[in-house]
């Protein structure tokens, strides 16, 4: 309960022991590496599984900060590639330099278990200190009372005003702040280059490029395929089924024309025996990885293990742009939230390590370290002159920033839920062709709130 040494874990099968103290004092500090987690996903797991428990071995009493991890979902495929911890050893050494006698205890939860976790943990007094999870996951999670919002002055508010103001709109809400931004990871665009000279920059090119016999693949799931909004001028319209918030009165038939055309040319792709229209993610990365494709759209946390697979062969691009402009990647972030149930110092040692995550320096050298994680901290400038990989990802989040407005807005990941299946749906039926581009428009209207 609040104030008191927790050393339970309502998940004991994927906690880490921590004892309290070691046999003999050692003159300097001990760590416990913790085991393996269980399904740990790359990327968001990498960044805590980057944090052995930093045992300070005395005979004085521990202090033990508990913190969740919750994967990403579409990425529970991928396996974990961040086994050098090296990679992470600034923001090791920052926090035990500061608080060499405390153990982090780290419980991995999966998002669909999440509010179940939190409930019965609040319900005893044994709520997580500290929480990584993504932002959307925050809001919802904010408004249900199962976490705090950031405290509104204090040592935090410097760390605040290196944000990037528009990862911060995304979680601000009349309720607070749902948590401190830590990283990002964005769609672009992963092909081979034995058989794809220049990553296409228009739609155009790249069906041009299946047509000369380069096969691409597409996916339906709706953040795989909302790069494809922006090319063609529907992003606007798209924008309630995101944010839940009705369009201004007078759009509707704007709106559905926007809408149907956008359906129409995935229809048109679909037709085409140069064009594999995939389930997912997963898909899309095993048949290039393959040879089975020469171009995919890729989550930038996909690239470790392209790059295992292809090695020097792996081109990374931005996404194409279209006729309605450029393309409009999605981006999830990556951010820490406070628990309810922490003691006073408790909770300082939570937003320190919240704190030290977005230190410049460190935050620089896992953008460098894993080139697939994009910094939260604006004053940290990506080296794009030295890596085309950096470079790509660079403009894919500029991209994002441009032509994503959507998802610049604190949405809440119930909405998420509840509508991504339907969409999912009428994307699969317009692009096999059981219903017409005009009839998804249809479709997708009704999903929209009205004035």
């Amino acid at each position: 309960m609040p104030g008191s040494e927790r050393g339970v874990d309502l998940r004991q099968e994927s906690a880490i022991p921590l004892p309290s103290v070691c046999r003999r004092p050692p003159p300097r500090p001990c760590w416990l590496r913790p085991r393996p987690l269980a399904r740990r996903a790359a990327g968001l797991l990498a960044v805590l599984a980057l944090l052995p428990s930093l045992q300070g071995c005395s005979n004085g009493r521990m202090a033990t900060l508990h913190v969740v991890v919750v994967p990403l979902g579409r990425m529970r495929w991928l396996r974990a590639s961040f086994r050098d911890r090296r990679e992470w050893q600034p923001l090791l050494e920052k926090f035990q330099a500061l608080h060499p006698r405390v153990a982090v205890h780290i419980t991995e939860v999966e998002q669909e278990d999440l509010r179940g976790y939190l409930a019965r943990a609040h319900g005893r007094g044994l709520g997580p200190d500290l929480l990584l999870l993504r932002a959307p996951v925050a809001n919802s999670l904010l408004a249900a009372g199962l976490v705090a919002p950031l405290p509104p002055s204090g040592t935090l508010a410097s760390s605040l005003a290196q944000v990037e103001p528009g990862d911060l709109r995304r979680v601000s809400s009349p309720r607070g702040v749902a948590g401190l931004p830590f990283f990002s990871n964005t769609t672009l665009a992963c092909y081979d280059r034995r058989r794809v000279q220049a990553a296409p920059t228009s739609v155009a090119d790249l069906l041009a490029l299946a047509a000369r016999g380069r096969p691409i693949g597409l996916a339906l799931d709706p953040t795989g395929i909302w790069w494809t909004v922006g090319a063609f001028g529907s992003h606007q319209a798209m924008l309630p089924l995101v944010t839940g918030q009705a369009a201004p009165a007078g759009r509707e038939a704007a709106d559905r024309a926007a809408i149907s055309g956008w359906l129409r040319w995935l229809h048109q792709s679909a037709l085409q025996s140069g064009v594999d229209i995939a389930s997912g993610p997963q898909e899309l990365t095993e048949a290039l990885e393959r040879g089975r494709l020469t171009w995919i759209p890729c989550y930038s946390l996909m690239l470790r293990r392209l790059e295992h697979h292809l090695g020097p062969h792996l081109g990374v691009a931005p996404l194409p742009a279209g006729p309605g402009g450029p393309p409009s990647p999605f981006s999830d972030l990556e951010v820490w939230s406070l628990g309810v149930d922490s003691s006073p110092s408790q909770r300082r040692l939570a937003l320190a390590l919240a704190e030290i995550s977005l230190n410049p320096l460190v935050q620089r050298q896992i953008t460098l370290q894993t080139r697939m994680l994009l910094p939260a901290n604006r004053l940290v400038s990506i080296p794009v002159a030295s890596s085309g990989r950096l470079a790509a990802l660079a403009q894919a989040q500029d991209q994002f920033k441009r032509s994503s407005h959507a998802l610049l807005t604190p949405y809440s990941i119930d909405r998420a839920e509840r509508v991504l299946p339907s969409i999912e749906s009428l994307l699969s039926a317009v692009s096999v062709g059981v219903m017409t581009p005009e009839q998804g428009a249809g479709e997708l209207m009704n999903l929209m709130p009205r004035r």
